[in-house]
């Protein structure tokens, strides 16, 4: 079969890989799991036979003749085909666990809509580039550290686990991917008083990643003092850049910029 190109069709082959995957994900008969971009069903065939409820979602009409074909009959298994991007995942209802190898044309954007339904999700055993990983995963002061690392370190628990190489793959891909679980968090891992702020407050200081916050921040600048000697807005040294600052330190922000805004 051709890869879709489109749909960054990359098919993992490697069996050791895919049990560790799952033993990663820690799937049980009393789990409903949601499976994204299930391709030729090598997760798939051990997720139908340990969950007590597997749904797969494939956008592609030829993989889904197929895995209708191989598992059509298999009593807890549900094929849906359709667009992740667009899906509607709170119809799903709730406590299910995503096990996926998401692909690498829109991973980041899945994620993030899964995050948006993060209610509903009990945790998630996904596959992604090594680069996507290292930027999810990157602590304050890593050049891999960005906005991206805030959104999903703010929602959820993340671990890594693997590296799976591109010869795991067919056809293999040009980079190394890994896998991670990210379990949503019962409360955002800081306390702020306005998400909206905290994260237009996020996005502005990633906006121009080697300018200092004085500069990124300028929206903000009627709020900024002279406190010895150096510019600073809730106390921190605006002469840093974004990729320094810890949740907390966004948060101590967005937190003072809200005090003053009411």
């Amino acid at each position: 079969m051709k890869k879709k190109i489109k749909w960054g069709q990359n098919f993992l082959t490697d069996p050791e890989a895919a049990e560790r995957i799952l033993e990663i994900a820690g799937i049980s008969r009393g789990d409903a799991v949601l499976e994204i971009g299930p391709g030729k069903g090598i997760l798939t065939q051990e997720l139908a036979r340990r969950a007590g409820e597997l749904t797969a979602l494939e956008i592609d009409p030829r993989l889904c003749a197929e895995l209708e074909k191989r598992f059509g009959t298999v009593p807890n298994f549900r094929l849906v085909r359709a667009d992740a991007l667009r899906f509607d995942y709170g119809c799903l209802g709730g406590g299910y666990k995503v096990v996926s190898n998401l692909p690498y044309y829109a991973a980041t954007h899945i994620l993030k809509r899964l995050i948006h339904y993060r209610a509903g999700i009990a945790d998630m055993t996904v596959m992604l580039q090594k680069e996507v990983v290292d930027r999810l995963t990157a602590s304050p002061g890593q050049k891999e550290y960005g906005s991206l690392s805030v959104f999903v370190q703010y929602h959820c628990r993340v671990e890594r686990f693997l590296k799976v190489g591109k010869e795991s793959f067919s056809p293999p891909p040009k980079i190394d991917s890994s896998v991670i679980k990210l379990t949503p968090l019962a409360r955002p891992r800081v306390t702020v008083a306005d998400e909206k702020t905290f994260f237009q407050i996020v996005h502005a200081a990633f906006l121009h990643k080697r300018k200092m916050l004085k500069s990124n921040l300028k929206h903000w600048q009627k709020q900024f003092k002279v406190e010895q000697d150096k510019i600073r807005l809730a106390g921190i040294d605006l002469s840093r850049r974004g990729e320094t600052l810890s949740l907390q330190d966004f948060a101590v922000i967005a937190n003072h910029i809200e005090s003053k805004n009411g």
